[in-house]
């Protein structure tokens, strides 16, 4: 027997760091290579005791998608009301927390089983419409929106941002789209 007793935790902080082990570990191999045994041991538990609050390795997955979409929501509800402003708030979420547009890149990976799609299109048809409530852009804006940011999650997670100028070509980009009367 170790000398160290296991510390205590409230509920909600076991959970929130139990979903910051999945994160990094889906992050890094998606939803079929992510393994429990390796969730368990980063946060602190038992395999047993993540399978208890979450169900299932999908059912765990889908809840670190929805944190995660959660972040990026909050990024830009925090950020000014333009296109570009949105933008530059999730190139700064993206690199101050990479795993975050990793783990959006194998939820859309994921999307092959019919309960992943359902929940990431959710998620990001309702990301859409908060762009559009935020900022008054219009479809094809909140289009242009996100095809711009998918480039800056795969330059971030090639780690590209600093050798290409996508996040120039981005505000060029957002800035011909934007909603009329917006200088940005």
């Amino acid at each position: 027997m170790s000398g160290t007793a296991p510390v205590r935790m409230p509920a909600a902080a076991r959970r929130a760091v139990i979903l910051e082990a999945a994160a990094t570990e889906f992050a890094r191999n998606g939803l079929a290579g992510g393994r429990l045994e390796v969730i368990a041991e980063q946060a602190g538990v038992s395999h047993p005791r993540i399978v208890q609050l979450f169900g299932s390795k999908k059912k765990l997955f889908l809840e670190v998608v929805d944190v995660t979409f959660d972040k990026i929501e909050a990024v830009f509800e925090r950020a000014e009301p333009t296109l570009t402003a949105l933008g530059d708030a999730y190139v700064k979420l993206l690199r101050r927390e990479p795993s975050t547009g990793l783990v959006m890149l194998q939820g859309f990976a994921a999307a092959a089983d019919a309960e992943v799609q359902v929940a990431v299109r959710r998620r990001h048809l309702d990301l859409m419409k908060a762009i559009a409530r935020l900022t008054g852009a219009d479809a094809l804006q909140v289009r242009t929106f996100f095809a711009t940011g998918l480039i800056q999650t795969v330059s971030t997670a090639l780690e590209l941002s600093e050798r290409r100028a996508d996040t120039a070509w981005s505000a060029w980009i957002l800035q011909l789209v934007a909603p009329a009367g917006q200088d940005d």
